[in-house]
């Protein structure tokens, strides 16, 4: 089980550490709310004000969250799988029941780094920014709004997960047995 956690959090992790500058002028274009933003001026603004690092703003909370979202579907879906099989078979209600043990796990894991990730990236780029770092984000977050503000958004979270790893997974195991 925990081989199968690492090299699901692992193979995330790296991918998103290299995608990480798309991540953060995405974020910042997101929650903007007064006025339209484009990708090039948010690029710039970002270069001009904490050079290419900024681009790289909320990477650590981005691959903790990549590692565990991950780790949780991919490792979490081949263990609920493997432990369903005996009572209901190589079905589509193990797939199901597995699938949907998998995007639960993710979305409990996931959703506090989510939520660090985003704080940081929103502040890129920003002279007001609010938070100095991950651990800063964090215990000020925990501090002023609580253990329940890191689940912020977990029930829209948690209903997309279990619903794509339903339909991946299922969709998966589906093709998989067409093509033997």
């Amino acid at each position: 089980y925990f081989q199968r956690l690492f090299a699901g959090g692992s193979a995330g992790a790296f991918g998103i550490a290299v995608w990480n500058p798309a991540e953060v002028v995405k974020t910042q274009i997101q929650t903007e709310r007064t006025k339209r933003l484009k990708m090039i001026p948010v690029a710039k603004g970002v270069f001009r004000t904490e050079g290419i690092l900024g681009f790289w703003a909320g990477v650590g909370p981005n691959v903790a969250r990549s590692f565990l979202v991950n780790a949780a579907e991919l490792g979490t879906y081949d263990e609920a799988k493997h432990r369903l099989k005996p009572y209901l078979g190589d079905t589509v209600f193990t797939h199901m029941g597995a699938s949907g043990v998998a995007g639960f796990v993710s979305a409990c894991t996931s959703t506090p780094a989510d939520v660090v990730k985003t704080r940081l990236m929103d502040g890129a780029g920003r002279a007001d920014k609010q938070y100095s770092g991950v651990v800063n984000a964090f215990t000020t977050i925990l501090r002023e709004e609580g253990a329940t503000a890191l689940y912020k958004g977990f029930v829209p979270i948690v209903t997309r997960k279990v619903i794509w790893c339903g339909l991946f997974f299922t969709m998966y195991e589906q093709i998989k047995a067409s093509l033997r």
